[in-house]
């Protein structure tokens, strides 16, 4: 009885302690860094000069390349399969197939993208002072209650849906279409709390422009938050370099390698406008800047694609070409400058990764993959948080990377001109610091690797059969179970009476362990 009183005692001592120190929030608050993440749309592994394109590709990328040189530049960054999957990852630390989000939104007013359920980055800093902005793409839905405004963000000027959509217009001409030719694809405006407002139709003449305006907004947008009290964190998600490849008519004709390679030099510049506004503002200490693209490259308008630099695979694949990106920090005196490290990495991180950089709270009523890496980022270890990355194709298992392996237990080839996938007799294995295309299959001799794959998969089945997963359009999870090749539900549920024992008995001594530490910590005050 004298325990449990010390026990409440001291935790309102606590909490008088917490509620005395409340005004300092404030200070505290206004020390958070700003956030600004730019992600370019399908550019590949080997399009930057800093990961071996550049004037080799015809195109040169000055200020990205200086970024890479201010920061840390990150060799094994991994993303989803496809635009909507890897943005929704970005969004929520969660892998898609979770999200009911695992394929791209496809033709705009079709159900899908992101449930209001799902809690977001923007959402997350928003709860902790943080102004929010978005310009550019979204592709995580466009029905009212899914657009960027009633997720987390004051504003957003852009476009719901993908760029290729700029080309419907024309088919729709060509092939007299009607219903497509009376709701064009618009370009939107909104405020948090407002209704959308249509600002243009986003056609290939627009198309273009597109960027130039993105920049022009966040550039605005930083010199007028600047001089705010308040932290802000600006989101960019450029339309460039995905299809249609129709640069600025500045850069046309800039390269001889053709029109791609101009738009890689447009989206170069775009990045190096916002990285000069952050400069002449004055806020570059204290501005933490991310750089990634969501994907690899397209085939859409071969020869005019991406590089996937010493990779194989194009998106949609979850071959490196098309899960490997390339993926730089800045943080002055923060982030090592000029480091360089090829410690797995995944989108998924950076949501639990600024959600504890800031205070706030992460979720505990659902699944979180990503990994806190902010120790790894700052430099402070070595050694990266994850050391395995599970791939989808749509809510199809399609392999794992662990260590550096890459382990598909569902048949896939990537070639340029279609892609098959398919039941596998075996798994296939490769070893990517020896065969980075994944063309020397060796399961043959390293059928061992299947225990660690095991045992990466198994927590994932475990997660789903406890906070389930959403189906796409729906509002919150209804689905339990997932089919994974190669192993029974029944041998999946006696793995699974297994886990659910070592998780009660862990989050028993979890929650002394912490009770213990409370005490502790009182006493010492």
């Amino acid at each position: 009885m004298q325990l449990i009183q010390s026990i409440f005692i001291r935790a309102a001592l606590m909490l008088a302690i917490g509620l005395f120190l409340f005004p300092m929030s404030a200070a505290v608050a206004a020390k958070k860094p700003n956030i600004v993440i730019m992600l370019s749309d399908n550019l590949g592994y080997g399009d930057l000069g800093s990961y071996g394109g550049g004037i080799v590709r015809g195109a040169p990328t000055p200020q990205l390349d200086k970024l890479a040189e201010q920061g840390t530049r990150f060799t094994n960054f991994n993303v989803e399969t496809e635009c909507t999957p890897s943005r929704s990852a970005l969004m929520t630390g969660r892998l898609a197939v979770r999200s009911g989000t695992m394929r791209a939104v496809g033709v705009p007013g079709l159900p899908g993208g992101l449930a209001p359920w799902e809690v977001t980055i923007a959402e997350v800093l928003k709860e902790e002072g943080y102004d929010t902005a978005i310009y550019g793409k979204w592709h995580l839905g466009s029905r009212a209650e899914r657009i960027p405004t009633e997720q987390g963000f004051d504003e957003w000027w852009g476009f719901p849906f993908s760029t290729d959509v700029t080309m419907y217009q024309r088919s729709y001409k060509r092939y007299n279409f009607e219903i497509g030719l009376k709701r064009p694809p618009y370009i939107f405006e909104s405020r948090r709390g407002e209704k959308a407002q249509k600002v243009k139709i986003y056609n290939e003449e627009m198309r273009p422009y597109v960027d130039k305006i993105i920049a022009e907004k966040s550039a605005d947008y930083i010199k007028k938050h600047a001089k705010s009290d308040k932290p802000f964190f600006l989101y960019i998600p450029w339309s460039l370099v995905h299809h249609p490849s129709i640069p600025h008519p500045d850069f046309a004709g800039k390269s001889m390698a053709g029109r791609y390679a101009e738009a890689v030099m447009e989206h170069d510049h775009r990045v190096g406008q916002v990285l000069a506004a952050i400069e002449e503002a004055g806020i570059a200490d204290n501005t933490l800047v991310i750089y990634a693209s969501d994907n690899g490259p397209d085939r859409s308008e071969y020869p005019y694609v991406g590089d996937s630099g010493p990779f194989r695979g194009y998106l949609g694949t979850i071959h490196e070409g098309s899960i490997r990106t390339p993926m730089i920090m800045r943080w002055p005196d923060k982030i090592p400058a000029g480091r360089v490290t090829n410690e797995i990495v995944a989108i998924h991180d950076f949501f639990p990764t600024l959600t504890n950089l800031v205070g706030g709270e992460i979720p505990d009523d659902r699944a979180i993959d990503g990994k806190d890496q902010m120790d790894f980022f700052q430099g402070k270890t070595e050694k990266s948080a994850r050391e395995s990355v599970l791939f989808f194709s749509g809510d199809t298992l399609m392999g794992v990377k662990w260590r550096q392996f890459k382990i598909f237990i569902t048949g896939e080839d990537a070639g340029r001109t279609e892609t098959e996938v398919n039941k596998l007799w075996k798994p296939r294995m490769y070893s990517l610091l020896e065969d980075p295309k994944e063309m020397n299959d060796i399961s043959e001799h390293e059928l061992w690797l299947l225990e660690p794959t095991f045992m990466t998969v198994m927590p994932f089945i475990y997660s789903v059969d406890k906070y389930g997963l959403v189906e796409p359009g729906d509002d919150e999870p209804t689905r339990y179970s997932l089919k994974i090749p190669f192993y029974t539900w029944d041998q999946m549920e006696i793995s699974l009476s297994a886990l659910k024992k070592q998780f009660i008995k862990k989050k028993v001594v979890d929650t002394w362990n912490n009770l213990k530490k409370k005490v502790w910590k009182s006493e010492e005050q």
